[in-house]
C-alpha cells in the first residue's frame, strides 16, 4: 500500500511473468568422411558434446546442446597365398587371375564406408629340365625313381615345399652302338689286305671293337672277298630284227663269242656268249573285197612265207598301233586299216605290222515315193532319186525302159515298182513307188511355219522355237540369230528346236531372226525367214 499525494492509500499491483531459460539437445551420428559437421553456423571436426547460448524471441537465454557421434571408416586386409593352378581366386564375389593387391569398398551396418584389401600372392609352377646323354649299353636310365629304357623326353609332376606343382623334364639322349661294315673285293695278288692295322691273308668276315668319340662301343666289320681270275658263260637268244648288245658290241648272227675284261677289282675276267639268232615271221596279206552295210568282213590269218617260225599268234589293231588291240577278230564291221602283227612260237614278232584295208560302205536307206495316179494307157513320167550309177525297175512292165532313172509309164494296170539303185561303191538302195490307175489325187501341199513367239519356261507349252512342217520330207537347216547377227542355234532335224539357252546361259528377252530351208514331198525347195520374240 502506498499513500498518494493526497494522503490517500494507493494500491499498486505487480503482475510478474518469468520466462524460463529454453534448453535443446540434438544428437547426431555421422561417418568420419562426413566431417566437418556444421551446427548453428559452426563447423565441428571431431566427435563430442557442444553447448551454444542463444537468445529467444522473448529475449531470454536459450541453451542448445549438440551430441556429435562419429563412426570410423573400417579397414580390413586379407593376405592369401595360392598356387598358379588354383587361379582364378574368388574374393567378395570377384574372380582374380593374377597376383596383386586389390582394394574393395563396402558399406558397414552403420552405413559408413568399409575398405577391404586383398594381398594375393601366387606361387608359380616350378619347371626343371635335365638333359642326359648316355650310351645304349647304359640303359636303363634311372630318374626320379623310374627306369627309362629308350631315348626320349619324359615329364614328371612333383610338389614343391609351397605345395604347388613342379614339372620336371628329362631329355634323354642315347648314343647307339656304332656299327660299320666295310665290304672289299680284291684280287688274289693284292693279298695281304691291311685293315685297322691288321693284315688279312684270306677272304672272310672280321670284327673289331673300337670306341667312338662319344665314348661308346663301336663295332667295325670287314667283309673281305678275294677274286681269282674268273670266267662266265652267257647263253641267250634274240630275234633277227633285234640286234643283241653284249659288252658294248652288237651281234646279229648266231655263234659263240668271247671277250677278256677287267672287273671292278682289277682282276681278269673271261666272258663267253653263246648266241642264237631266231627267225622272225614274214607275212603276206591281201585286202578283202569291199562290202556294203550291214555285212561284215572276216579278217583271216595271213599266209606265212618260207623260213618263218610256225605256231604264230596274230594280233590286230584298228587304224593306229596306239589303239586298243583287237585280238583275233572273226569279223569287223567298220571301215579302216587293220594292222596285223605276228608273234611266233619262238617269241619273235614281225618286224613291221602289215596293214589290211577294210572297206564297208554305208548303205543309203530306201524310201517310198508319193503315189502317182494316172489314167489307163496315159504316158506318165516317173523319176527315181539321183543317187546312183545304174537303175533297175522291177517288174519291168509298163515302162519305156526298166534301166533308166526316169522312164515313161504307159499301162492300164496299177503297178508297184521296186527301184534298185546301184551306187559307185557297189551298194544297192531299193526305193518303192506305187502307180495307181484312175483320177489323179490332188497334189500334196508342202509348207513351213515358225511361231512369232515362244516361252522357254519348262512348263511343257511352247518351250522351244522350231519350224512347224507340213508334208516336208527333209529339213535342210533351221538357224536362229540374235540382233547382232550371231548364230545362236542351228539344226536340220524336224521337230528339234531352240530352248533359249546360248553358251550355257539363258538368252535375254529379245527379237531373234530365223531362216529355214526344207524339201517338200513334191521335191520342191522351200525357204523362209522371219522374226520371233523370246518371252520369259
Amino acid at each position: 500500500s502506498l499513500t498518494n499525494a493526497a494522503g490517500c492509500d494507493s494500491i499498486a499491483t505487480l503482475i510478474l511473468n518469468v520466462n524460463a531459460v529454453l534448453t535443446d539437445t540434438t544428437t547426431v551420428t555421422i561417418c568420419a568422411n562426413q566431417l566437418p559437421y556444421s551446427w548453428n553456423g559452426v563447423d565441428y571436426t571431431a566427435a563430442g558434446t557442444y553447448v551454444d547460448s542463444l537468445t529467444t524471441a522473448a529475449g531470454c537465454d536459450s541453451i542448445a546442446t549438440l551430441i556429435l557421434n562419429v563412426n570410423l571408416v573400417l579397414t580390413d586386409t586379407t593376405t592369401v597365398t595360392i598356387c598358379v593352378n588354383q587361379l582364378p581366386y574368388s574374393w567378395n564375389g570377384v574372380d582374380y587371375t593374377a597376383a596383386g593387391t586389390y582394394v574393395d569398398s563396402l558399406t558397414t551396418v552403420a552405413g559408413c564406408d568399409s575398405v577391404a584389401t586383398l594381398i594375393l600372392n601366387v606361387n608359380a609352377v616350378l619347371t626343371d629340365t635335365t638333359t642326359v646323354t648316355i650310351c645304349a649299353n647304359q640303359l636303363p636310365y634311372s630318374w626320379n625313381g623310374v627306369d627309362y629304357a629308350a631315348a626320349g623326353t619324359y615329364v614328371d609332376s612333383l610338389t614343391t615345399a609351397a605345395g604347388c606343382d613342379s614339372i620336371a623334364t628329362l631329355i634323354l639322349n642315347v648314343n647307339a652302338l656304332l656299327t660299320d661294315t666295310t665290304t672289299v673285293t680284291i684280287c688274289a695278288n693284292q693279298l695281304p689286305y691291311s685293315w685297322n692295322g691288321v693284315d688279312y691273308t684270306t677272304a672272310g668276315t672280321y670284327v673289331d671293337s673300337l670306341f667312338s668319340a662319344a665314348g661308346c662301343d663301336s663295332i667295325a666289320t670287314l667283309i673281305l672277298r678275294v677274286n681269282t681270275v674268273s670266267g662266265s658263260t652267257t647263253i641267250d637268244s634274240t630275234c633277227a630284227n633285234q640286234p643283241y648288245i653284249w659288252n658294248g658290241n652288237s651281234y646279229t648272227t648266231s655263234g659263240t663269242y668271247s671277250v677278256t675284261l677287267v672287273n671292278a677289282a682289277g682282276c681278269d675276267s673271261i666272258a663267253e656268249l653263246v648266241l642264237l639268232v631266231k627267225p622272225i615271221p614274214l607275212l603276206v596279206v591281201n585286202d578283202p573285197p569291199p562290202v556294203c552295210e550291214p555285212l561284215t568282213i572276216n579278217l583271216t590269218a595271213p599266209s606265212i612265207t618260207a623260213g618263218s617260225d610256225p605256231g604264230l599268234i596274230f594280233t590286230y589293231w584298228m587304224d593306229s598301233l596306239a589303239s586298243i588291240p583287237l585280238v583275233n577278230p572273226s569279223a569287223v564291221g567298220v571301215s579302216g586299216t587293220y594292222y596285223i602283227k605276228a608273234l611266233g612260237g619262238n617269241s619273235c614278232t614281225s618286224t613291221k605290222p602289215v596293214g589290211v584295208t577294210v572297206s564297208i560302205f554305208k548303205l543309203i536307206a530306201g524310201i517310198r515315193y508319193p503315189t502317182v495316179t494316172t489314167g489307163p494307157n496315159t504316158p506318165t513320167p516317173l523319176s527315181a532319186r539321183d543317187i546312183g550309177l545304174s537303175y533297175v525297175w522291177s517288174p519291168p512292165v509298163g515302162l519305156s525302159s526298166a534301166f533308166i532313172r526316169e522312164p515313161i509309164f504307159n499301162y492300164d494296170r496299177q503297178t508297184e515298182y521296186l527301184i534298185n539303185i546301184a551306187r559307185d561303191n557297189g551298194c544297192i538302195t531299193v526305193d518303192t513307188v506305187l502307180v495307181k490307175i484312175g483320177l489323179p489325187e490332188p497334189p500334196l501341199r508342202s509348207d513351213i511355219f515358225v511361231p512369232k513367239a515362244w516361252t522357254p519356261n519348262n512348263d511343257g507349252h511352247n518351250d522351244k522355237l522350231f519350224p512347224l512342217t507340213v508334208n516336208i520330207r527333209e529339213l535342210k537347216y533351221f538357224r536362229v540369230f540374235n540382233r547382232w547377227g550371231q548364230l545362236v542355234f542351228e539344226t536340220n532335224v524336224i521337230g528339234s528346236g531352240w530352248n533359249g539357252i546360248f553358251q550355257g546361259q539363258p538368252a535375254v528377252m529379245d527379237v531373234y531372226t530365223w531362216t529355214v530351208e526344207a524339201i517338200g514331198v513334191d521335191g520342191k525347195h522351200y525357204k523362209k525367214a522371219g522374226n520371233s520374240v523370246l518371252i520369259r
